[in-house]
């Protein structure tokens, strides 16, 4: 199947579940459609009644966001048609770079992947945006890119985590372009712009919303949320959600610390797999974790694996298993908030198993890489 035809069957799945949401919604108990749909779809109401994104109770996003989905307001389903196809346009760059056509489906026909773009989900604009700043820099378009960047960490503050990687990698394919080993013209530029655009959209939105700064950044460093996730943690801070200490919250942020930055600095010259180990890193070592979160790194792996010792059966079994893990994980979610029975340490045990397997992944695929330059990858 070439690339193209994968594309457009997996646009007509997605279109053809977001159909299926609206029966689910409107006549079954659970709902298809993500609560943070509902937000954004409620922020964008209020941005056109002359309000503030703001106003809705847990709207913690750009005000941009916002204003994309304003036809929800008119047009339910405006934000998954939308999210489904940027999650499909992101695949026309990753084929650009990824030659592996079993990498690329695997994105592309992932349960979970599908589920979080037609669930509405935003998360896709960010895997777009990522994979527009990788086929930018390949061609050495570092203003375009760091543009791109800068934008990408206004609009989710994670991906700040690549900026480590990100510096190190450029220019250096041409080590006569870097002066004391650290600094070059180019990535000068690169941060100047990435970093100028991101300020000056802060100062911009601080000013139009008081709220802004607050509920789309400083909130998610303050964040302590009790109820169930697929972070192990989630159960210690349910238990003892009023006397968390400093020193335990240093603690769990030291090794997501850790291997953003060590890998950032091991890896650059790999520059996707070195933001994939990053972000799984980052995503496994969190405090709170959802379902949203695995795509961050998941979107990264057609890219980031290309040059593994690992087979393609190999990466499919694992890849299944985890799927397997992570639907056991809802069944005991589904009986905890659905049913309403008291299966906290069931989901608990879950957790750490999860955590296991994912940590278990971080390592194989660190041990079954295949030393690569993304500068010398080629592309279409």
């Amino acid at each position: 199947m070439s690339p193209k035809i994968a594309i457009i069957i997996g646009l007509l799945i997605r279109l053809g579940l977001i159909a299926y949401a609206e029966i689910q919604d409107k006549y079954f108990n659970l709902k298809y459609t993500d609560i943070d749909y509902s937000v954004y779809s409620d922020g964008a109401q209020y941005v056109v009644d002359g309000g503030s994104p703001y106003d809705r109770h847990t709207y913690r996003y750009s005000p941009i966001l916002a204003y994309i989905l304003i036809p929800n307001v008119w047009i339910s389903s405006f934000g998954k048609i939308l999210f489904s196809f940027v999650d499909m346009l992101a695949c026309v760059f990753m084929q650009k770079m990824v030659k592996s056509t079993f990498l690329l489906n695997l994105w592309i026909f992932n349960p979970l992947t599908i589920q979080v773009s037609t669930r509405g989900s935003s998360d896709t604009l960010i895997v777009l945006l990522i994979y527009v700043m990788l086929y930018l820099l390949k061609k050495e378009k570092y203003t375009w890119a760091a543009l791109i960047y800068g934008f990408m960490v206004h609009l989710r503050i994670y991906p700040i985590i690549y900026a480590i990687p990100l510096y190190f990698f450029i220019d250096s394919h041409q080590p006569e372009r870097i002066y004391l080993g650290v600094i070059s013209k180019n990535k000068v530029k690169f941060a100047l712009i990435s970093g100028g655009l991101f300020i000056a959209l802060l100062i911009f939105f601080h000013f139009i919303y008081e709220d802004f700064l607050f509920q789309t950044y400083l909130y998610h460093f303050t964040r302590k949320d009790n109820r169930h996730n697929f972070s192990p943690y989630f159960y210690q801070i349910y238990l003892s959600f009023e006397s968390i200490t400093r020193t335990q919250a240093t603690l769990t942020f030291l090794p997501q610390f850790l291997i953003v930055v060590l890998a950032g600095l091991k890896y650059y010259r790999d520059l996707p797999f070195a933001m994939l180990i990053q972000t799984l890193g980052f995503v496994v070592f969190n405090k709170v974790q959802t379902a949203q979160y695995f795509v961050w790194w998941i979107a990264l792996i057609p890219l980031a694996l290309q040059h593994t010792k690992m087979k393609n059966k190999e990466i499919l079994v694992l890849s299944v298993i985890w799927l397997i893990l992570e639907v056991q994980w809802n069944i005991g979610s589904y009986y905890l908030e659905i049913q309403g029975q008291d299966v906290f340490t069931m989901i608990f045990v879950q957790c750490v198993i999860f955590f296991l397997s994912n940590t278990y992944l971080m390592i194989k695929m660190i041990e079954n890489r295949k030393p690569s330059e993304f500068y010398k990858i080629k592309m279409d």
